[in-house]
């Protein structure tokens, strides 16, 4: 679905500008019916009343898994702007439930500067449209800065998605309105605002030269180079002062230079804004710039790494293909509807099974798959 701007009245006869985002566009098995996603544009939903989670995705128990916030009171840690317990998402694709996410447990600090990486289908950009509040759990518990996301409402997440979080996309197209100058677009997250446009310019000019494009603040993206997009699209993130920025392979589109030197200026705003920022890459080398790297496969945090060394020997115990550590091969699973279990290529693997004839038997009240 290509973007579309357009007019619509609303109730009070104002003319509102309206943009509707494109599908949530990842690498991850998300919304395998092909359906789309909640509209959105910059984090600001324009339906009024209505909008649901994306896809067929199963339906989460509204009291499983969730703690209600007694008198406004904060859930979970006071040094934790985000925890993740036993988080599980489910898709459903005709009569199939698919698990992104299986037991997902995490973690993360105020003013982290970190890296979740993992291959494709892994479960990782998931993971960072829950903490957008593009998508809800189907269980577990997922509290961001105090706040329960798994008991919001669809308003609620709406002035979530406006102040708490900021989006950085792969595609410049979806960060970026191609008839807008620079200034322009990073006032389009503030159209709500109750600031004047004066205030507005003023903070969106400072984005601009905070990103090294002082120069550039009225050239269309057309007129500028895949890297001066990503910056823009950064100072749009910013605009609106979230506590989160949230980024989806911010580097998967522009050459190497240029990744390092996004990379370089992600940690230059962490240090001078103290905002918590969370980068979604399948790019090992991006451990390199940050603070602490997770590891995420089949749905789960594999492995994760606090980098405590200077940054020249950070990637010392890396590889290509992850972390130095021992495999493990215990799963956290569900059945599905129909009983089924879903088993990761990984562990069938370790089994030694490789075809799709097994045995199953009950011993001792334990089920157990082996190699026919």
């Amino acid at each position: 679905m290509s973007d579309k701007h357009l007019f619509r009245k609303k109730k009070n006869d104002a003319v509102e500008p309206e943009t509707i985002a494109p599908d949530v566009e990842t690498q991850d098995m998300e919304n395998t019916d092909g359906q789309e996603t909640q509209e959105f544009v910059y984090g600001m939903d324009l339906q009024e009343d209505e909008g649901t989670d994306s896809g067929k995705a199963v339906e989460a128990d509204p009291e499983a898994g969730t703690d209600k916030e007694a008198g406004g009171e904060r859930l979970g840690s006071e040094e934790n702007i985000i925890e993740c317990d036993s988080l599980v998402k489910i898709y459903k694709t005709d009569d199939v439930e698919v698990m992104a996410l299986q037991g997902l447990e995490l973690n993360i600090k105020y003013g982290e500067l970190m890296a979740v990486i993992g291959k494709s289908g892994s479960g990782k950009s998931t993971l960072l449209n829950m903490i957008g509040g593009l998508e809800r759990p189907t269980a577990g518990k997922l509290y961001v800065d105090g706040k329960d996301l798994f008991a919001m409402t669809d308003k609620e997440l709406v002035e979530y998605r406006k102040h708490t979080v900021g989006f950085v996309w792969q595609k410049n197209s979806r960060n970026l309105l191609p008839y807008m100058t620079a200034i322009e677009n990073v006032q389009v997250p503030m159209y709500f605002d109750k600031s004047n446009k004066e205030d507005k310019y003023a903070r969106a000019h400072d984005l601009l030269c905070r990103v090294g494009l002082e120069d550039k603040i009225n050239s269309y993206p057309s007129q500028m180079s895949g890297g001066e997009q990503q910056r823009v699209a950064i100072a749009i993130a910013l605009a609106n002062n979230p506590k989160i920025l949230l980024a989806d392979e911010p580097t998967g589109a522009v050459d190497s230079k240029t990744s390092n030197m996004i990379q370089d200026l992600f940690r230059k705003l962490n240090e001078e804004l103290g905002i918590t920022i969370i980068i979604v890459t399948h790019d090992i080398s991006l451990a390199n710039k940050v603070g602490r790297v997770v590891m995420i496969a089949d749905g789960k945090i594999s492995t994760e790494k606090i980098m405590k060394e200077s940054y020249k020997d950070r990637m010392n115990e890396l590889t290509t293909d992850g972390f130095s550590s021992d495999d493990s091969h215990e799963e956290f699973s569900i059945l599905d509807k129909a009983n089924r279990v879903q088993i990761s290529p990984d562990m069938l693997a370790a089994a030694g099974i490789d075809s799709n004839k097994v045995k199953v038997q009950v011993v001792d009240g334990k089920v157990i798959i082996t190699k026919e």
